[in-house]
């Protein structure tokens, strides 16, 4: 049986879920939630943010059991550059420690994840090209009715209306996996990596 876990590819997803009133919703799978150490820092630098301190909360509450924050050498590396110059930016480091966290993980022939992303970010995701069959790519909304259509979720479209406010109306469109150039729905993400089918 494979190691199932899921990634959190980003700051967007903890965000809206964290607006939407719904971070647990990331335990409802039964699977253990990694958090690449940089996209934590995105989320919690400033906790003054909408969000950021129910996530900061949320991530002590269930670390170490449930949700994991994996170190990276990107997040070691932006530490470095951070001590030279105060002002360094983090654009697109979050999403590629999350790629560093997949490739540590996939070095484990058993291993099979679920990778979040917010929805507005799934297309523009650079190493989504050529992942295993283990590997499902899920946008946050996809995520969410993934969740509902299995009986896991009440209300996914109420969790994303609370969060349109802070969020915007992209994180309405679904969209999900890549058909040629195309983002094709899919919340179908369990059956195609349940351990149990």
């Amino acid at each position: 049986m494979k190691s199932l876990a899921l990634i959190v590819t980003d700051s967007g997803p903890l965000i809206t879920l964290a607006a939407g009133a719904a971070l647990n919703a990331l335990l409802l799978p039964g699977l253990p939630v990694i958090i690449p150490d940089m996209v934590r820092f995105e989320v919690i630098r400033d906790l003054d943010k909408p969000g950021a301190r129910e996530v900061a909360e949320w991530i002590r509450a269930n670390e170490p059991h449930r949700v994991r924050v994996a170190s990276t050498e990107v997040f070691e590396e932006f530490e470095v550059l951070r001590g030279v110059n105060p002002l360094t930016k983090t654009k697109d480091r979050g999403e590629q420690a999350a790629a560093e966290v997949l490739a540590r993980e996939l070095e484990n022939a058993d291993f099979g994840a679920i990778l979040v992303f917010e929805d507005s970010m799934v297309r523009k995701q650079n190493f989504l090209v050529r992942l295993p069959d283990d590997v499902a790519v899920t946008s946050t909304s996809e995520f969410l009715f993934g969740l509902q259509r299995h009986g896991k979720l009440a209300d996914a479209q109420a969790i994303l209306d609370r969060a349109v406010d802070l969020r915007g109306n992209e994180i309405l469109q679904r969209h999900l996996r890549f058909s040629g150039d195309e983002a094709v729905a899919d919340e179908d993400w369990p059956e195609r990596i349940a351990p149990n089918g």
